[in-house]
């Protein structure tokens, strides 16, 4: 008896994976909202449950490559990047012509605040030899040719019904989109 609930459940737990998945494929970035505006579409609490997430890393870096060829960009992945005191990151995204390169920082805020979009740190986790965690590495001053992203800027929410006063997941993506337009325009390339 105890098998057939466990097969039921997980069936009815794929059926909403695959709903969500496919709701998630059918919407369309809100043209009312961008770079500027969209912190004043963030809901907290309210009568309807609304569920809030980011874009994580391997789903920004394709964008992020796509736009860069859009600008004429010929573009790497996951470049070993050599800073001037000797020091090597990995770069996310590399264009070797332009020496630019674009690093996306994993992690978030829980609360959300426009004034987080000021924050240029970049962390990367360092690895020893034999394969184990060595230190986190803090940058606080890359490069200008190095653009920093923050996941914790790409978020985006959703409830159960439409609701086209919410930042979706198409939205974030095109603000990630117009954001590298602006930065790389801000450097002249």
């Amino acid at each position: 008896m105890n098998r057939i609930h466990l097969k039921i459940i997980v069936f009815g737990l794929l059926l909403l994976t695959f709903t969500n998945c496919k709701a998630q494929t059918d919407e369309k970035a809100n043209p009312k909202i961008n770079s500027e505006n969209y912190y004043e579409y963030y809901q907290s609490g309210g009568t309807k449950p609304t569920t809030t997430n980011w874009l994580r890393r391997h789903e920004a870096v394709p964008i992020i490559i796509d736009e860069l060829e859009k600008l004429g960009f010929e573009t790497k992945q996951y470049i070993l990047y050599e800073l001037e005191n000797g020091e090597q990151i990995i770069v996310d995204v590399y264009n070797r012509k332009n020496d630019l390169g674009i690093v996306f920082n994993t992690g978030h805020y829980v609360q959300i605040k426009k004034e987080q979009r000021e924050n240029r740190t970049y962390k990367q986790d360092k690895f020893k030899v034999s394969g184990s965690l060595g230190k986190r590495k803090v940058y606080n001053d890359l490069p200008k040719n190095i653009i920093v992203l923050q996941e914790t800027w790409y978020w985006y929410q959703s409830q159960n019904s439409p609701n086209d006063k919410l930042v979706n997941k198409k939205t974030a993506e095109s603000i990630l989109r117009e954001d590298i337009r602006n930065k790389v325009a801000e450097l002249g390339k």
